[in-house]
């Protein structure tokens, strides 16, 4: 059984780790939650770190650019991350799953996908061949990737969206919820629809 912290209290990670049979050695917040050890909020736990800092952390927030913050933050004191894949997800033999990457239940990775570091992948999405999800973004439940798409770092893939393939969704861009991505989409923008047009430019 492999020991985890939780960075950020959050009941879906929770399951997920116990899913994985990871012992959740304590959990770091801004305030105690649950049944399991609470460590201090971020900054406690960085000043008194030495005696964890050979436990694997799981970066639970959903934002990707506070994922980003957090996993560096942590990264410079030395600890490494857990990857998490849900027992009934199914990920192709041929797939990369990076360091301290979350797979959720159901999901489907197919063949010679690539997961960067830090990303999510919720629960029921569907990441098809040959696609490429970036460092520390999060594709939401039910989200379809179709063959060959790319998606860059930080970007956040909503709900029940479908990318097409052949496109490109860049760094730090959002696609709406039950979004159609039938072009690519710039960096630092927002989409929704069907088909998918520009919101807004978003801020990092």
């Amino acid at each position: 059984m492999n020991k985890v912290i939780l960075i950020g209290y959050f009941n879906e990670i929770i399951e997920l780790c116990e899913k994985c049979n990871c012992e959740i050695v304590g959990i770091v917040d801004r305030e105690e939650k649950g049944e399991y050890p609470y460590l201090g909020d971020d900054d406690f736990f960085s000043l008194n770190y030495q005696k964890y800092v050979n436990i694997p952390l799981v970066i639970t927030p959903d934002n990707p650019q506070l994922r980003k913050k957090l996993f560096e933050r942590y990264k410079a004191l030395g600890f490494s991350f857990q990857t998490l894949i849900a027992p009934d997800a199914i990920v192709s033999h041929s797939a990369i799953i990076s360091e301290g990457c979350m797979i959720q239940s159901m999901c489907n990775i197919s063949a010679n996908v690539f997961i960067g570091t830090g990303s999510r992948v919720n629960s029921c999405a569907n990441i098809m061949h040959d696609t490429r999800v970036g460092a520390f973004s999060v594709v939401a439940p039910s989200a379809v990737l179709l063959g060959y798409v790319t998606v860059g770092n930080n970007a956040y893939i909503g709900a029940n969206s479908t990318i097409l393939p052949h496109h490109t969704v860049a760094d730090f861009s959002t696609v709406g919820a039950g979004a159609v991505v039938t072009k690519d989409v710039k960096e630092n923008t927002v989409v929704v629809g069907i088909p998918a047009r520009v919101l807004k430019k978003s801020l990092e």
